[in-house]
């Protein structure tokens, strides 16, 4: 019964899987157009180049405490854009796509020496912890930026009423994912 309750909710909000961004003209530039999909360009920006990073690192790098620890420290200088992120700067597409990769490279140092280093777990724990906690701040500036967008929409952010969203918020409220509200009398 779960499962099969996870699978639906996962039907419904399956059209912002890849780009979580209304799919309408106001978000066109925060996404990669690929043929008949739209990818959102944090995300499909971020995460490879963690990988990537982390591959190149494994593949290439002579792996030395020494090394590691530079890893780690040089890390930081690499997520400097995040104050791009804060200032709102990231509206300018390509502002958004350096900030996503230099942040990226940094996650990936960060990952490889934290995980590598002869420190302690306790440590190592921690250092992993505010990797997500930074991913976590930039995740909620973007999402209150999204809801920003939203307001100054015609539809005021009224996703029952959008048309780019009223398919998905549909499905949700009738397999009581949502509630809806009722108005006040």
């Amino acid at each position: 019964m779960k499962l099969s309750r996870i699978s639906l909710f996962l039907s419904d909000v399956k059209p912002l899987f890849l780009s979580h961004h209304p799919n309408c003209n106001k978000f066109s530039k925060h996404v990669y157009h690929i043929g008949k999909y739209k990818l959102c360009i944090g995300c499909f920006t971020f995460y490879p180049t963690i990988v990537l990073t982390i591959l190149f690192i494994l593949l290439f790098f002579n792996l030395q405490i020494l090394n590691l620890f530079i890893m780690f420290f040089s890390s930081f200088i690499f997520f400097i854009p995040i104050v791009l992120n804060i200032f709102d700067f990231t509206k300018y597409q390509f502002l958004k796509i350096i900030s996503k990769i230099s942040i990226g490279i940094g996650t990936g140092l960060m990952i490889v020496s934290t995980l590598l280093l002869p420190i302690f777990l306790f440590i190592k724990i921690s250092i992993l912890i505010e990797i997500n906690f930074l991913v976590g701040v930039i995740a909620y500036i973007r999402a209150k930026q999204i809801f920003k967008i939203c307001k100054e929409c015609e539809y005021e952010g009224k996703w029952s009423i959008c048309p780019a969203m009223k398919p998905i918020m549909d499905k949700l409220y009738e397999h009581n994912f949502k509630k809806r509200k009722l108005p006040n009398n």
